[in-house]
């Protein structure tokens, strides 16, 4: 696996931000501990993010205080009229501006850390979850039994244009010649084509198998990996045994 292909796809982003899938995120955790250069990545990324929040946050404007401020006014119960001698006038309007100001202040502190908290206990949810190897969880065991082990290549088969938004990840058992394929991003197949997966040995593709990709959340496994491949393509194609890959309609490719 090119552990640089897999950093520049995107994972990191949307892990930092929790945007991935959990099964993206189990992905992610069980090769953070094996490459140090992804960890690193990860880290990095966190700070610039942080960093970034605090150099280009915009401030809200004049429209949304006011918006805010009705808001308060219409919740508030009106206050008392008290009689003001022309010597505090001044100071009274200055103490009558501050008062919804700082009132609109604490709201937005108390949202934010409401909305900090249902975040925490929402990730914390799925952390524990996730470790816990519970009911709720949607990979099988026999899953995670392969994405633990060490002794299986795993394979980033990131988009080709046009389709570059089209993701999956594939394990490669070279003992067994098996491949398990977990599919992330990946436009359905019409009805009369198929998804096929090719290995390249010596720069010529080697017909590996349909891919069914009405399976999602869990592994596809096909049989038959030749030894010595150095890359696999995800090619559409006609159901049916095909000798040859139609190269105009390459999904996704993966370099060892």
């Amino acid at each position: 696996m090119d552990i640089n292909d897999y950093i520049s796809s995107g994972i990191i982003e949307m892990y930092v931000m929790g945007l991935c899938s959990r099964e993206e995120k189990a992905e992610l955790e069980l090769l953070r501990p094996q490459h140090p250069e992804l960890d690193l990545a990860i880290v990095q990324f966190e700070k610039d993010f942080e960093n970034n929040l605090l150099q280009n946050g915009t401030e809200p404007g004049i429209a949304t205080d006011e918006k805010i401020l009705h808001s308060l006014q219409t919740l508030q119960p009106p206050a008392p009229v008290i009689a003001i001698t022309s010597n505090h006038t001044a100071v009274a309007k200055k103490f009558n501006w501050l008062r919804p100001i700082a009132a609109a202040a604490i709201l937005l502190l108390g949202i934010s850390i409401f909305y900090n908290y249902n975040m925490y206990k929402k990730m914390q949810a799925q952390e524990l979850a996730l470790a816990s190897n519970g009911t709720n969880k949607s990979l099988p065991d026999s899953d995670f039994v392969v994405m633990k082990n060490p002794a299986i290549t795993p394979i980033a088969m990131m988009g080709v244009a046009p389709y570059t938004l089209c993701r999956c990840t594939m394990y490669w058992d070279k003992k067994t010649g098996k491949a398990y394929i977990m599919i992330h991003h990946l436009i359905p197949s019409p009805q009369d084509k198929k998804y096929q997966l090719w290995a390249m040995v010596n720069n010529q593709p080697v017909n590996v198998g349909m891919v069914n990709d009405e399976i999602r959340d869990r592994f596809i496994e096909l049989n038959n990996v030749p030894e010595g491949a150095t890359a696999f393509t995800v090619t559409l194609e006609n159901i049916g045994n095909n000798k040859t890959p139609s190269t105009d309609q390459t999904f996704l490719y993966g370099k060892i």
